[in-house]
C-alpha cells in the first residue's frame, strides 16, 4: 500500500484558508465553521463533455446498460407520515411486476433467450474476465452476497425513506434459487453499516426462510426474530477482518471487511438511484451530505467497518477536490469487494435526492411525473442492470442530473440539486491505470486497469451514447431503455 506524499487539508484549514479569500471579497470572515461550509459547498454539476468515452467498456456487449421502466409496479400515494400506507408494502410495490422488470433486464444484458440462459452467461463471463481456467459455472456450495444500500433502515420502526425495495432483493434471490441453483443458505444479503428492518426481512424470509443476512448491530431479540423460527435465526453481525487496502491514505477501520463477505465467491451489487447531497432538506432533517451521488461504487461504504473515513475525501468541502484521489476506485478493485462482482443492478423504482430522503418524483423525460402535489403516484419505477459498474453509474448520474431542471418547489428551490465533481469518480475508475489524479492505484498487488466505461449521454431527451449512435465502432456505452406499456 502507498500512501500519498501530500498531506490532505484538514476541514478546519480548509474552511480557515477559506475565510480569507473570502474577505477578499467583501463576505465577512467573522463567519463560523457551519456558515463558511455552506458557502463553499457548491452544487454546480454539470457534465463536462458528452459521447466522449473514457476507458474500456466491460460486458458481454460491451458497455451495454439496460433500463426497464414500468409505471404500474409502483402505486404508493405518497403519505410520508404514514406507518400503515408505505412504499415498500406489496400493496404498493407490485412484486410481479418488479420480478418480470429484473428479468427482462438480464435478458437484454446478455442477450439471452431465457433466465436460466442468462444466468450462465453472466458466470462465463465473469469466469473470463477473472481468468479462470475453462468455462465458469456456478458451484454447489459457493455463496452469492448481495450487497444492498440501507441507508435508512432501521430496525424497530420503518419509515418511508428509502432504501433498496424488498421487492426487488427477493426478485433477486428468486433468480439465484431458480434460475442459478443456490441454496438460500448460500445466499447472502447484507450492509455492514446499517441494521435492517424486520419488513424487509420478513419479506425475504416469508419466501426463503434459510437466506442469511448481515447486519451493523446484533440483532434485536424482540423486533428482528425469524417469523419461522420464533427467534433470532439467519441475522447476525459482521465479523470484522482484515480485507480491504487503499492506494493514497492509510486508514485504520476501513481496512476491516465481514468475515462473511469474505467467505463469499461471488457478489451481486444492487444499488439505489440516489443523488447523495441536498442543501435544503427541513423536511428530512440531518446534514446535507458529503457527495455527488450514491450508486453501484458508493455502495461498498456499506462493505467496510469504517466508512466515516473516507467521508472527508470525498467530501467537496475537504479533501473532494477536482480529480482527486477516489477510495471508491480501490473498493471497485477490491479482490474481497468488486472484484468479486458478477452483477451490477440500480434500483429506480422510488429514487432519492440526498443520502436521507423519502421517494422522489421524476418531473422530466422519460418520466413525467407529477410534482405537486407530493401525495401521487407518478413514480420513477425503473430498474437497470449492466455488466459494467462503470457504465451504469454513468447512466445513473446522467438520469439524475436530467430531473434537476425545471424542477422548482413552492419556495423556488431545486428539488434535485448534485454537488460539484460528482462523476469524478467515475473518471478515475475508468482511467485506472493512468487517472486524472495521477494516483497509482493498487489491488491484490498489481496496479488497476480500467474498470469499465465513462461517457455522458449525448442529450436529456435524446439518451444517446455512442454505441447506440454508432453500433459498429462506438466505443463507450450502449443504452437499452425498455419502458413497459
Amino acid at each position: 500500500m502507498t500512501k500519498n506524499k501530500k498531506r490532505r487539508c484538514t476541514r478546519r484549514e480548509v474552511l480557515k484558508g477559506a475565510a480569507g479569500s473570502l474577505a477578499l471579497l467583501g463576505i465577512p470572515n467573522g463567519l463560523d465553521e457551519k456558515a463558511l461550509a455552506e458557502l463553499l459547498t457548491q452544487y454546480n454539476y454539470a457534465p463536462k463533455q458528452r459521447n466522449v468515452p473514457l476507458g474500456t467498456a466491460r460486458g458481454v456487449f460491451p458497455g451495454r446498460v439496460v433500463w426497464v421502466r414500468d409505471p404500474r409496479a409502483t402505486r404508493w400515494g405518497g403519505s410520508r407520515e404514514s406507518v400503515n400506507d408505505q412504499w415498500w408494502m406489496d400493496k404498493n410495490t407490485d412484486q410481479k411486476r418488479v420480478d418480470a422488470m429484473l428479468s427482462l433486464v438480464l435478458r437484454q444484458v446478455t442477450g439471452a433467450a431465457t433466465d436460466e440462459e442468462a444466468w450462465r452467461i453472466i458466470f462465463r463471463y465473469y469466469g473470463q474476465q477473472s481468468g479462470h481456467a475453462g468455462e465458469k459455472k456456478y458451484q454447489e456450495g459457493e455463496i452469492v452476497a448481495v450487497k444492498v444500500n440501507m441507508n435508512n433502515s432501521k430496525p424497530v420502526v420503518p419509515t418511508n425513506l428509502v432504501n433498496v425495495s424488498p421487492q426487488v432483493a427477493l426478485a433477486m434471490v428468486r433468480q439465484l434459487v431458480k434460475h442459478v441453483g443456490v441454496r438460500p443458505t448460500d445466499i447472502l444479503i447484507y450492509d455492514a453499516q446499517r441494521d435492517i428492518w424486520p419488513g424487509f426481512l420478513d419479506h425475504i424470509w416469508s419466501h426463503y426462510a434459510d437466506v442469511r443476512f448481515v447486519q451493523r448491530d446484533a440483532p434485536d431479540p424482540r423486533y428482528q426474530k425469524h417469523p419461522a423460527f420464533g427467534e433470532i435465526h439467519g441475522l447476525e453481525a459482521p465479523d470484522w477482518v482484515l480485507g480491504q487496502s487503499y492506494s493514497a491514505d492509510h486508514f485504520d477501520d476501513a481496512r476491516y471487511v465481514p468475515q462473511q463477505v469474505m467467505d463469499s465467491t461471488y457478489i451481486v451489487n444492487l444499488a439505489l438511484v440516489k443523488v447523495h447531497s441536498y442543501p435544503y432538506a427541513a423536511a428530512e432533517g440531518g446534514d446535507e451530505g458529503q457527495t455527488g451521488v450514491t450508486l453501484t461504487a458508493k455502495n461498498h461504504f456499506g462493505s467496510i467497518k469504517g466508512p466515516g473515513e473516507l467521508h472527508s475525501i470525498i467530501n467537496t468541502n475537504q479533501g473532494g477536490i477536482p480529480h482527486a484521489y477516489s477510495p471508491m476506485v480501490d473498493l471497485s478493485a477490491s479482490p474481497n469487494l468488486g472484484a468479486k462482482t458478477i452483477l451490477y443492478v440500480l434500483d429506480g423504482l422510488y429514487c432519492a435526492r440526498r443520502h436521507m430522503s423519502y421517494p422522489l418524483h421524476f418531473p422530466n423525460a422519460p418520466f413525467f411525473n407529477r410534482v405537486a402535489p407530493y401525495e401521487n403516484s407518478d413514480w420513477p419505477a425503473s430498474l437497470l442492470a449492466s455488466l459494467d459498474g462503470v457504465a451504469i453509474d454513468s447512466v445513473g448520474v446522467d438520469i439524475l442530473y436530467s430531473q434537476t431542471k425545471n424542477n422548482l418547489d413552492e419556495n423556488g428551490h431545486p428539488r434535485i440539486l448534485i454537488r460539484a465533481n460528482a462523476d469524478d469518480y467515475l473518471a478515475e475508475e475508468a482511467l485506472a491505470g493512468d487517472p486524472p489524479s495521477r494516483t497509482k492505484y493498487i489491488q491484490d498487488g498489481r496496479q488497476v486497469t480500467s474498470l469499465g466505461v465513462f461517457e455522458h449521454w449525448d442529450s436529456d431527451e435524446s439518451r444517446q451514447y455512442t454505441r447506440n449512435k454508432d453500433p459498429k465502432n462506438g466505443k463507450g456505452i450502449e443504452l437499452i431503455y425498455l419502458p413497459v406499456t
